[in-house]
């Protein structure tokens, strides 16, 4: 429906608190009326169809005294009416909307009567009302700058009407009335676009990731320029090509030749630069122009991550004995940056391969200190294969212990049962025979007399609609006040229940992350299975049963990719533009969908039944590629197989501890751990199973056409 893209913003924004008045200024006790939330359910189809007459119809029906979400009603009536022509209704309709306190609706309110204006013939008031709502903050989030903007420009005429619509086309290159005008500003003798509005363009278009816009749009400026704008083009192609993940030989040389030249952003031109010469397998040059950044500019974020990623990089191509100065220079330079963990990591696994026991239990043994999972857990875990390559297999059994204990169901905790069984010795995956639940209290059951409650009320109102999302939204945007008012135990189960009903699993995955404390380190008994159930659910459970054998999915796997990449958010958009609940990247997706025989179109990924179907087979497919291991068969999904292949082929031989830290994608390597842990806990929950993580590595993967 038109306001379905409102929904992912409360996603975003879950604390978002409505108006203290809302609740008293709706106090009246809405009994659920059925009939009436069906047809404003109707009504916003058939908005969305554009069947505006079914539309009014539909709404003209409705008493609003009947609904608990009356501004619904106002806002749509409003927009109907605004499109029909029939603005007194529309602007009866806007006027009512920006009295309701607390509507998500209420800031559309002044726009759209702007629009009345407009539609009136008052363009003057119109353009003056615009003029004013585009410099108030979050405009960008409520109304139509381009339009407004362009609005504005036809309100004026002559110089200052061409001017108003060179602003437009420079400003939001990528709106639908950028090339009108542009075309308008010619018309009134305006000049045309500079190159140093070509260039203006080209980065607006890449902050908003439209890169391949940029890149044409800068394909229209001349290459010979003053020197200060063909600097400025140089980095912003460069920072596209980067941020494009294609050309790294030449984003890195366009960068680091026009860094000097680009004042507060010339360390971060610098630094990107040299990593975009790392990505492209030139890490000697990469690894000198990070000590140049730090030479040059010490005091910055740029400085901090690139001293550590000169060692990090000689770490990942095995040159353990050259990482350790740059990483003892990470460590002394920058004893307080977010490359800390990292950095003693490394370092400690440099000593580690090199068989320098001593050195390398100092730095793991600090690492140990950090409290989670992926950090504690890795020092702890490593201190004990430290110990039993020693021969120290008690010290051995005691640190694996700890680690299970301590982070139980984590990758560490399940490669560390895994040296325990392996050294005769069995440890129950929280560390003890019959742990105690954790956690706080989740009521088993809905208090329906918390139905009563304004917001419950609109969202049960919205879900019988068949506006699920919108339902979704209005609960998260109001859940903090709403917990505030009720006994927390009953609140939870309310709004967990609520979110259920209305098709939303990520938010109470969120929630349940959030505030389910202790839960989910202790057995999915009573209250805390309750806890585990939301963080971990069988969300869209029909459509997984239905695909999973399209590949080699066993139970639970499919469930644990959907909770990593998209946390059970259909809408969910990545910066590689992966999409929707398996953030399957179109490309992919076109391929995979001529193997299934099914149409491909933009957008059918953010379908949940589409995107399951193309990305079970795939996902699938991956796994049984690399023999049905886990940590192999995702991480080949989170970058591709080829690389897998390429790191089978170089540490196939080597036990799978060593070999997921060996990998030098960081984000792969971490998603491989992510996934894992997130399939032991399904199959503990749902099948009473325990995973024990096998310790060899089958590094003879299947050879096919799947290389994609």
């Amino acid at each position: 429906m038109t306001i379905i893209l409102f929904a992912s913003a409360a996603i975003a924004k879950p604390d978002v608190k409505t108006d203290p008045k809302a609740a008293k200024a709706r106090a009246k006790v809405h009994h659920l009326d059925a009939t009436a939330a069906k047809r404003l359910g109707d009504a916003f189809r058939a908005y969305d169809r554009n069947d505006l007459p079914a539309a009014r119809k539909l709404v003209d029906g409705l008493d609003a005294d009947a609904l608990a979400n009356r501004d619904y009603l106002a806002w749509l009536s409003g927009m109907i009416a605004l499109r029909t022509g029939d603005l007194d209704v529309a602007e009866r309709s806007f006027k009512k909307l920006a009295t309701i306190p607390g509507s998500r609706y209420a800031l559309q309110a002044p726009w759209r009567l702007a629009d009345c204006a407009w539609a009136r013939g008052d363009r003057g008031a119109a353009a003056a009302t615009y003029a004013r709502l585009i410099k108030t903050t979050g405009a960008e989030e409520v109304g139509d700058l381009g339009t407004a903007m362009f609005r504005i420009a036809e309100a004026k005429s002559g110089a200052d009407a061409a001017k108003a619509f060179r602003e437009l086309a420079i400003a939001h290159p990528a709106h639908p009335l950028a090339d009108e005008a542009e075309k308008r500003m010619l018309a009134l003798g305006g000049a045309p676009l500079e190159p140093a509005d070509r260039v203006e363009r080209a980065k607006q278009l890449s902050n908003a990731h439209l890169w391949d816009q940029a890149i044409s749009e800068m394909a229209l400026v001349p290459a010979t320029l003053p020197d200060d704008l063909a600097h400025q083009r140089d980095y912003w192609l460069g920072t596209t090509l980067f941020n494009m993940r294609r050309r790294y030989a030449d984003a890195g040389k366009l960068l680091l030749a026009v860094y000097p030249f680009m004042g507060d952003s010339a360390a971060e031109a610098m630094f990107h630069g040299a990593r975009a010469l790392s990505r492209a397998d030139q890490d000697d040059q990469a690894i000198a122009w990070y000590h140049k950044v730090v030479a040059a500019y010490p005091t910055t974020a740029w400085a901090q991550e690139a001293q550590f990623l000169s060692g990090w990089l000689e770490f990942n191509r095995g040159k353990y004995r050259e990482a350790i100065a740059p990483l003892e220079d990470s460590l002394r330079r920058y004893p307080h940056s977010k490359w800390v963990d990292d950095a003693l990591w490394t370092l400690g696994m440099s000593h580690y391969f090199l068989g320098e026991w001593d050195a390398a239990r100092t730095r793991l043994a600090a690492l140990s200190k950090f409290s989670g999972s992926l950090e504690g857990g890795k020092g702890t875990y490593w201190l004990a294969r430290i110990d039993q390559r020693l021969g120290k297999n008690d010290a051995a059994i005691a640190g694996y212990r700890e680690t299970v204990t301590a982070h139980p169901f984590s990758w560490y905790s399940l490669l560390a049962r895994s040296r325990l069984a392996a050294l005769g010795v069995k440890v129950a995956p929280f560390g003890v025979d019959a742990p105690a639940p954790k956690g706080p209290k989740l009521a088993a059951t809905v208090d329906e007399a918390l139905a009563s409650d304004d917001l419950i009320a609109r969202a049960d109102e919205l879900v019988a609609a068949g506006l699920g999302i919108d339902a979704g939204f209005e609960l998260a945007r109001s859940e903090r006040a709403f917990l505030g008012r009720h006994d927390r135990a009953a609140a939870f189960a309310m709004l967990l229940d609520r979110y259920r009903k209305a098709g939303n699993f990520n938010r109470p995955w969120m929630l349940a992350v959030s505030y389910s404390g202790s839960a989910l380190d202790g057995p999915p008994e009573g209250d805390a299975r309750r806890w585990w159930e939301n963080a971990y659910p069988r969300a869209y459970q029909g459509l997984i049963e239905k695909y999973q054998q399209l590949g080699a999915n066993p139970e639970g796997y499919l469930y644990s990719i959907m909770r990593k990449e998209s946390g059970f958010d259909p809408h969910d958009l990545s910066y590689a533009d992966a999409q929707g609940l398996l953030q399957m990247i179109p490309a992919t997706t076109l391929r995979v969908a001529k193997v299934l025989g099914i149409p491909y179109d933009p957008g059918k990924l953010y379908e949940p039944e589409y995107n399951i179907r193309t990305g079970s087979w795939y996902i699938g497919h991956l796994l049984a590629k690399f023999k049905g291991q886990i940590p192999l068969g995702s991480g080949s999904f989170n970058s591709g197989p080829r690389p897998v292949m390429k790191w089978m082929d170089q540490n196939g031989d080597r036990d799978i501890d060593e070999l997921v830290e060996l990998v030098p994608f960081t984000q792969t390597r971490e998603y491989m751990k992510k996934v894992t842990e997130n399939y032991a806990r399904y199959v503990f929950l749902y099948a009473n199973e325990i995973y024990d993580q096998p310790l060899a590595v089958d590094k003879h993967y299947v050879i096919d056409q799947l290389t994609y």
